[in-house]
């Protein structure tokens, strides 16, 4: 069958996912073309002349994100709120217009919001979960008039009512096939400054209370193999353009053992390649593990650091501690690698006081990146623990108002200093802020 993946991107992000389930239908025998949202000129002109020329017989269309937030110094408090659904909904309306295929939604943006976007859109059919998997089996069920209903993780309209099938843990990570960038042009993703993005991994063992991946993944790691990785380093730098390759692991360094034989596969096959990850876990960041990660091509590494208070680190169950963090912080100091490090405050139980420890500590050290903080907890599905506590702070009236956009902030932090707050870190030197929601309305 003849296969259209439609990245539904509308800010500049690695289209891993489309990649992934790219590779998966060409694995499986099928015909595949890709459309990246984010480059078009004329989305609808675009997208039409492609789907004339190509006469899709599937089109699946990959959902990143439902709502984001956009530095813009214009905007109040310095951050822009943007709903980008209607994005995804231009884009579905115009392949219904131009064509009879099968519609397919998946992505990450979906699996949080599966029944809102089958509502949303009027569609019938999804996808959630490990699609690397489950897509092809969905194409040779649609191919061989099969039941595509019985597909792992599939969410369809029956008779007016919403199933969810459940979905299914891969075991062989090494079996997924690989991400098929070579039906992307990676060299205009370069001059976004976009790298193309691979998974090591799934599965988390921590229960930080603002994250759901432990809950959506499961608790045991699914490794790929430390050759298997490189592998797809290597094949993605076969198609010639990449400047980097991005580790999209939610934490590329854990378990560490498997980070670490990632890095020496890659010197052990003497690889000239520049890797990078935006999330590593204050855990094991040793000098020992920096002088490999620096000398297997690393060129830059983001800290997630979230809290330095001992008292918000266990109250969002990090699973570190203070001195995790000073010890990541002198260790990426002391290597030479570029790193930036991320905060976030208005979690559950902060207070003035917790955030001032967070900061006082940062101020001890030089992050060369910069320092991210976000303010505002983003509230995406019932998997995480943070909804308990903006349902009994009256934050979180309606779990329908989720895919509407939410957060949380915890209402220990008064309006006049929260105010005060975003002013002061937005003037000091190195940092970005990005506001999800300043403070409690009860508090205003």
């Amino acid at each position: 069958m003849k296969v259209l993946v439609i990245s539904a991107n509308s800010l500049p992000s690695a289209p891993s996912g489309p990649a992934y389930i790219a590779g998966a239908a060409l694995a499986a025998g099928h015909t595949v073309e890709t459309f990246e949202a984010l480059f078009a000129h004329d989305l609808e002109a675009d997208l039409k002349q492609q789907i004339k020329s190509f006469k899709p017989d599937v089109v699946a269309v990959s959902i990143r994100l439902v709502h984001a937030y956009m530095i813009d110094e214009s905007a109040e408090h310095g951050t822009k709120h943007l709903d980008l659904r209607g994005r995804v909904k231009q884009i579905v309306d115009c392949v219904r217009e131009n064509s009879d295929a099968h519609i397919v939604l998946g992505g990450p943006g979906f699996n949080y919001y599966g029944l809102d976007w089958l509502k949303y859109l009027n569609l019938d059919y999804g996808i959630r979960g490990e699609a690397e998997f489950s897509f092809p089996q969905y194409l040779d069920a649609l191919q061989e008039r099969g039941d595509i209903y019985r597909v792992p993780g599939c969410v369809y309209r029956e008779n007016g009512h919403f199933v969810k099938v459940p979905r299914e843990y891969i075991e062989d990570m090494d079996a997924a096939a690989y991400p098929a960038y070579q039906l992307f042009d990676l060299k205009l993703y370069a001059e976004h400054g976009i790298s193309p993005a691979i998974v090591s991994k799934r599965g988390c063992e921590f229960n930080c209370t603002y994250c759901p991946y432990s809950e959506l993944e499961g608790k045991r790691y699914r490794l790929k193999s430390s050759k298997r990785v490189v592998d797809e380093i290597e094949h993605i730098y076969k198609t010639g353009y990449p400047r980097m390759v991005t580790f999209c692991d939610n934490n590329f360094n854990v378990p560490n053992n498997h980070a670490l034989a990632v890095c020496q596969e890659i010197i052990n096959r003497q690889l000239d390649i520049t890797w990078g990850t935006g999330t590593i876990k204050p855990l094991n960041v040793t000098g020992d593990a920096c002088r490999l990660y620096k000398e297997s091509g690393c060129g830059y590494l983001g800290l997630s650091v979230e809290s330095a208070s001992t008292r918000m680190l266990k109250r969002m169950q990090r699973g570190c501690t203070v001195d995790d963090i000073r010890q990541s912080l002198i260790s990426l100091a002391n290597s030479g690698i570029p790193f930036g490090a991320s905060l976030m405050f208005g979690a559950p139980g902060e207070t003035p006081e917790t955030i001032s420890e967070t900061l006082s500590l940062m101020d001890e050290y030089h992050v060369p990146d910069g320092v991210w903080v976000t303010i505002g907890i983003c509230l995406w599905t019932d998997r995480q623990q943070v909804l308990a506590d903006a349902r009994a702070d009256g934050q979180l009236d309606n779990d329908d108002q989720l895919f509407s956009g939410a957060n949380y902030v915890s209402p220990q932090l008064p309006k006049t200093y929260m105010e005060e707050l975003v002013e002061s870190l937005r003037a000091k030197d190195g940092y970005t802020v990005q506001v999800n929601k300043l403070y409690d309305d009860s508090n205003g």
